[in-house]
């Protein structure tokens, strides 16, 4: 990564054509990236657990797809936007770091004042640890730019869409359902297997005890009602769901609170 400009087609000269060029790049390799994370973090779980049922949160997949493959492709036509690598880096940084807090700011319960409070204050400490990411996606633009002008430029350009497909997955692999969420699950996914068993909590459940055989996916969350559980979804094929409140104290073996059908 050069400090003193970088060339494009063998133009030194940073034109609007050029800086158009860069920031396209970089958008370009930051919606793959971005984009490969989504997929990645929607279905890791499945590959990872193929014992278990589990299905894909949709909504979920819908809301990051856009806002993280969008967000980063910003990111990356704004890093590679400047002919100065440095200049590039520190706007990259920055808008990587306002989207991210912006985002998390604006899905919490907090009074709207405090939110801007906040993204004043936390705003650099942030950008420093988004630096990597303005620079790998400069860095992706860079290479770009040098497979063009090179006689293997087809191959190269290839291996770099691989490496930002990697990158992204790498990302999506650590949105990984954590041990405990996977122990709830299971817990669940156990007990569905005979409702209408002895002391069963899921039998109490009004139309849960027929169901037995009946096709189902889960879903798990932390939960809303226990800071050491997790709510573990089941939705039936029939349409049909309940959820169990599955409570994992360290040290001490799972166990299910509360199972409710959802209305």
């Amino acid at each position: 990564m050069t400090m003193y400009g970088l060339q494009m087609d063998g133009v030194s000269d940073d034109t609007r054509r050029a800086k158009i060029t860069r920031a396209a790049l970089g958008a370009f390799y930051g919606f793959l990236g971005g984009a490969a994370f989504v997929f990645v973090a929607a279905f890791i779980d499945i590959w990872l657990h193929p014992d278990l049922p589990l299905g894909v949160d949709w909504s979920t997949f819908a809301a990051r797809l856009p806002l993280i493959a969008l967000g980063l492709a910003l990111i990356g036509a704004v890093t590679c936007w400047w002919n100065e690598a440095w200049q590039g880096l520190l706007s990259g940084s920055a808008v990587s770091a306002a989207l991210a807090l912006i985002a998390a700011l604006f899905s919490a319960q907090v009074a709207a004042g405090m939110k801007i409070v906040v993204l004043v204050f936390i705003l650099l400490p942030v950008a420093a640890m988004t630096l990597p990411i303005a620079w790998v996606l400069r860095r992706l633009m860079e290479r770009h730019a040098f497979a063009m002008r090179h006689e293997q430029g087809r191959a190269r350009l290839a291996w770099l869409v691989v490496i930002t497909l990697g990158l992204g997955a790498a990302g999506g692999y650590f949105m990984k359902m954590p041990a405990r969420a996977v122990d709830a699950t299971r817990v669940v996914d156990g007990l569905l297997q005979n409702p209408a068993q002895a002391d069963n909590p899921i039998g109490s459940v009004e139309g849960a005890s027929g169901r037995q055989g009946v096709p189902y996916l889960l879903y798990q969350k932390p939960s809303i009602f226990s800071t050491e559980g997790f709510d573990v979804r089941a939705a039936y094929e029939d349409g049909f769901a309940l959820t169990c409140v599955v409570v994992l104290y360290p040290g001490r073996d799972p166990y299910v609170s509360i199972c409710r059908a959802e209305k």
